[in-house]
């Protein structure tokens, strides 16, 4: 019996560790629309516009990047949210949506960078 423990006790070890090695790497499926519909649609849950920024995604399978304008929608009153990207051509796409939207409010979340990041030389301009 203590064999047997010990013996699943190493395969989720085991199996816990290979998952933490592995990338996520996801192919996903965006509906799209002209902006126009998609904004009507977003109307439908009384979402507001919070902020905008710029994004890019990669195309599966070849990688090509496409870069858009993103704008993240929410209503702060029911939760929901929506984030969107609006394309040169006029059509939007949803990148993902969701509910239980707050505010963080919290302290400053510190980031650091890689250590290869940090050890990099900064070059001087050319002149």
């Amino acid at each position: 019996m203590k064999q047997l423990i010990l013996s699943i006790v190493f395969v989720l070890t085991a199996s816990t560790a290979l998952a933490q090695q592995q990338p996520k790497v996801f192919i996903t499926q965006q509906p799209c629309d002209a902006f126009d519909e998609m904004f009507t649609t977003l109307g439908n849950y009384e979402e507001q516009l919070l902020f905008t920024g710029e994004v890019m995604q990669f195309a599966a399978p070849s990688g090509q990047p496409y870069t858009s304008g993103m704008f993240f929608f929410t209503n702060q009153d029911t939760g929901t949210w929506s984030l969107l990207s609006l394309y040169g051509d006029g059509t939007a796409c949803m990148i993902a949506n969701g509910s239980n939207f707050k505010p963080y409010a919290g302290p400053a979340m510190p980031v650091k960078p890689k250590p290869e990041v940090e050890q990099r030389e900064q070059k001087e301009p050319a002149e």
